[in-house]
């Protein structure tokens, strides 16, 4: 376990991720001096680190270890061959990963509710932080994006709770295995299970391995809150040394929720325990995912202590999280709309709880295939009923087309080619400058474009918004 004397000299290497940059604002809060290097140095995160008072440097280089620093934290996008790397290894300087870091000085001494599954993990975080935090319980959470109800992606609260979502990605080079197994929770819950992630995983068989493996590690006296709708989750249970409760909207489960009505952007439903109604909650999100979590946030905070007032007052101020449904702005008469979907289940949902909040009008999908799985052909046969709900769709390239590996690569105009096809609108533009040309040529007063990305999309959001402007004057209500 580790264990540094007070104000230690910590040096991260690739700090800007979400992740690794709230890890290294919550070092400096707890006294430490914090350094770190990355080659790829942009806001949000450079801005959020300034003014955090870390200092960041572009690039990686050995001399950053000079003097040497009293630990090292390895990033999991770094490999072997990274100089600052290669310096800690040679000098025998110590080194950790970023969630065996998280979990030990920070985790330990708190009642610990980590939130896993292949969609949903970081929505549903921020579902439970802020309704303890809304509650007056001052949690202290740490969430992999950026949660509207707070200033930034971390906390370090005086509560009881320390909420954190636990990714299934590995934790580090010398650290092949999921973060989440560094995490220990007192209460698990798992929103759902596809295989996904296929530079780390062969199959799905591989991945509900290490799910069996985070089931494994939760204390007798705890609870695996897990969504009995999945019969990927439901076949993992029967393992659990803890007590398990489900949720869905299944009649076997734990938690139902019933009378599911939707209004624009947002669902109405009761929340049922064990056939016995236990509230009515008004949930801000579109989209039938969005029930299962926020069902999981819901049984996850009364488990917590939290009554059924509290959790119902909370989940209604939710203000959701950024790049998930995240409105950008309306200009024209054309609502854009940033979304962080890449596999295609998400894709799927997240369309299809688009058509449903935005009945009877043109809905356009502009796709980036910028996961490492994406890079590969895995999904591309799902991607024809992904995307069925929209007008149009219009795929970009594939940023990182070496990330495929040895697998057969993603073609996108070969996606594309297929879903004309089957009579989908659909067209291949690679370049971010021609798509934006594209859209505000074709769009109409009433569109709703959806950009759907896991990475910046070379900030192409930003582009159509000021397109838009320019062509229909200032953004319109």
């Amino acid at each position: 376990m580790l264990c540094l004397p007070p104000a230690s000299h910590i040096h991260l290497i690739a700090i800007c991720g979400t992740a690794m940059g709230s890890l290294a604002a919550m070092l400096e809060e707890a006294g430490h001096r914090i350094t770190g290097s990355d080659d790829h140095v942009y806001p949000p995160m450079s801005d959020f680190l300034r003014q955090s008072g870390i200092e960041v440097q572009a690039g990686f280089d050995p001399s950053r270890l000079d003097p040497a620093p009293d630990l090292v934290v390895v990033g999991n996008a770094i490999s072997r061959g990274n100089p600052e790397v290669e310096a800690v290894l040679n000098r025998r300087l110590p080194f950790a990963s970023m969630p065996e870091v998280l979990g030990d000085l920070f985790l330990r001494q708190r009642r610990r509710i980590v939130v896993t599954g292949t969609h949903g993990k970081t929505t549903t975080t921020a579902m439970i932080a802020h309704l303890l935090a809304a509650a007056d319980r001052d949690p202290s959470f740490l969430i992999a994006g950026m949660p509207g109800n707070f200033t930034r992606p971390y906390r370090l609260g005086q509560g009881e709770h320390f909420v954190v979502e636990g990714d299934e990605y590995d934790s580090a080079f010398f650290a092949k295995f999921p973060k989440f197994l560094f995490y220990l929770p007192d209460i698990l819950l798992i929103n759902n299970i596809e295989f996904d992630h296929a530079d780390i995983y062969r199959d799905l068989t591989d991945i509900e391995r290490v799910f069996s493996q985070v089931i494994n590690t939760v204390p007798a006296n705890g609870l695996v809150l897990a969504n009995g709708d999945d019969p990927v989750v439901a076949r993992l249970l029967p393992r659990s040394p803890a007590q398990v409760q489900t949720y869905g909207t299944g009649s076997d489960n734990h938690w139902r929720a019933i009378g599911i009505e939707t209004d624009g952007l947002s669902q109405t439903f009761t929340v049922v325990e064990q056939d016995a109604e236990r509230l009515r909650l008004r949930l801000p999100l579109s989209g039938s995912y969005n029930v299962h979590n926020a069902l999981g946030a819901a049984g996850a905070t009364l488990s917590a202590g939290l009554s059924a007032a509290e959790v119902t007052a909370g989940l209604e101020s939710f203000r959701g999280v950024r790049r998930r449904q995240e409105i950008l702005g309306c200009v024209g008469g054309i609502t854009v709309i940033d979304d962080f979907a890449h596999h295609p289940t998400a894709v799927a949902r997240t369309l299809e709880g688009l058509a449903l909040s935005y009945p009877g009008l043109r809905l356009w999908a502009i796709f980036e295939p910028a996961s490492a799985t994406n890079a590969r052909d895995v999904f591309e046969e799902r991607y024809l009923e992904a995307f069925a709900a929209v007008h149009r769709v219009i795929l970009t390239a594939v940023p990182r087309p070496d990330r495929c590996g040895d697998d057969p690569p993603f073609s996108p105009d070969r996606l594309v080619a297929r879903l004309v096809d089957n009579g989908q609108l659909a067209c291949f533009t690679p370049q971010p400058e021609e798509v934006v040309a594209l859209l505000t040529d074709s769009l109409e007063a009433g569109d709703v474009v959806v950009f759907m990305s896991n990475s910046g999309f070379g900030g192409i959001q930003k582009m159509l918004l000021a397109a838009l402007q320019q062509k229909h004057g200032s953004p319109g209500a």
